[in-house]
């Protein structure tokens, strides 16, 4: 009974929000088609429903995914991956919501969107947040993994579809480049994670070589991506960086500049001491 005096306020306005959904949209949306003031009406009632049920479920996320013991850590990367997974798909709902507010006509996807964007993708950030700052050693490894694949796999069927589109075809390749961008960011904590969990499980020299060739490829993308924007349009190679170099240029990079710029200079030393001899 005491999640339920906790959190009874969000208990309330989740049911109100319910009701409202229920009974208000039963009335409205079959007049809906009729008049394109009640088509704004029914979009902007869901929307600030959507941002009711955000409120209500950050705690609830936050708390789910902080439960502790055998069973709780159970529950928490279940529901980690469940939340970033209804995250991500509120994302991808994004490009619908947009094409379809953009012709002023806020029609079903639209309302959709209104309602499931402002509920689940915040949830879906709180969640992967909360499980990396309560690591349940390989259970939690797994639960990373599973979220770097769900973040991967999403981008890339958001990026497919904003890019499907004929028309104002710079503005979606920045709306890509966004989504990329946001997945690259989600991901930098969990392949952090699987760092962490690499120096646990395989010998030095082996996690020193993985993280010297994974800079390496952070680096190269960084160069290409910066070569792809010359034109200012941000194309294949700066989306590759921004969903997948990013996080290895952040983690990695640094020590792979570190050891190049350190065994160069020695180099150099090499080759000139033998030129002079």
């Amino acid at each position: 009974m005491n999640w339920i005096v906790t959190y009874h306020l969000q208990i309330a306005l989740v049911l109100g929000v319910l009701i409202v959904l229920t009974v208000g949209r039963a009335k409205i949306l079959p007049a809906v088609r009729q008049s394109a003031l009640l088509l704004w009406v029914a979009f902007i009632v869901t929307a600030i429903c959507g941002l009711v049920l955000c409120w209500a479920l950050i705690g609830v996320v936050a708390w789910a995914t902080s439960l502790t013991g055998s069973i709780g850590g159970v529950i928490a990367g279940v529901g980690g991956i469940i939340a970033l997974w209804l995250g991500w798909h509120a994302l991808a709902l994004l490009v619908p919501l947009i094409r379809d507010v953009a012709d002023k006509v806020p029609d079903e996807d639209a309302r959709k969107a209104a309602l499931w964007v402002p509920t689940m993708l915040p949830a879906g950030w709180q969640a992967v947040w909360a499980i990396l700052s309560h690591p349940r050693s390989l259970g939690a490894g797994a639960t990373a993994a599973v979220m770097a694949a769900i973040t991967v796999v999403y981008a890339h069927r958001i990026v497919k579809a904003a890019l499907a589109g004929k028309t104002a075809r710079k503005a979606w390749k920045w709306f890509a480049s966004a989504v990329s961008l946001f997945a690259g960011v989600v991901t930098i904590p969990l392949v952090a994670f699987a760092d962490g969990m690499a120096v646990h499980y395989l010998p030095p020299w082996a996690v020193l070589m993985v993280r010297i060739v994974l800079g390496a490829l952070g680096v190269a993308l960084l160069v290409a991506a910066l070569v792809d924007i010359k034109d200012k349009i941000p194309d294949a190679g700066v989306r590759a960086f921004l969903a997948y170099g990013l996080p290895l240029l952040v983690l990695f990079g640094s020590l792979f500049v570190g050891l190049v710029s350190q065994h160069a200079h020695d180099g150099l030393q090499h080759a000139t001491t033998v030129s002079v001899r």
